[in-house]
């Protein structure tokens, strides 16, 4: 897995949704953030299949060949208005092995968009890249 650098921030503009955690875990919520980055990207001209519950939160998924590419988005340590995000490249066993796929330029693509789409989240602070 590859994985592009992690952005967390600061709003109070995503609220946790009443029952979301019964598909993560519990406390971990970013539904409302996932759901509102796919809408963000899609204006963008990037093509989004969906938003996914995971067990960590909530997945925004990009595609899924030549490899899976998706976003990973939470709250932090059960907070309800600390939130990440970081980019996701899952090639196959055979693309590891015989590095065929170069997931690089995806992975860059997408922390661009992050750059550009987080600053415009309503009352955002705090914006850290690691």
């Amino acid at each position: 897995m590859n994985t592009g650098p992690q952005v967390t921030f600061t709003s109070d503009f995503f609220k946790p949704i009443p029952g979301e955690d019964e598909h993560t875990n519990p406390g971990c919520y970013g539904k409302a953030w996932a759901t509102w980055l796919a809408e963000r990207l899609r204006e963008r001209g990037v093509s989004v299949e969906g938003v996914i519950p995971e067990d960590f939160g909530w997945v925004v998924m990009i595609s899924r060949k030549p490899f899976m590419l998706w976003l990973a988005c939470s709250n932090t340590d059960g907070s309800t208005d600390e939130w990440m995000v970081y980019p996701v490249a899952e090639l196959s066993v055979t693309q590891r092995l015989f590095k065929r796929v170069d997931p690089a330029p995806e992975l860059e693509r997408l922390r661009v968009h992050l750059a550009e789409v987080v600053p415009l989240i309503p009352g955002v602070t705090n914006i850290v890249w690691e």
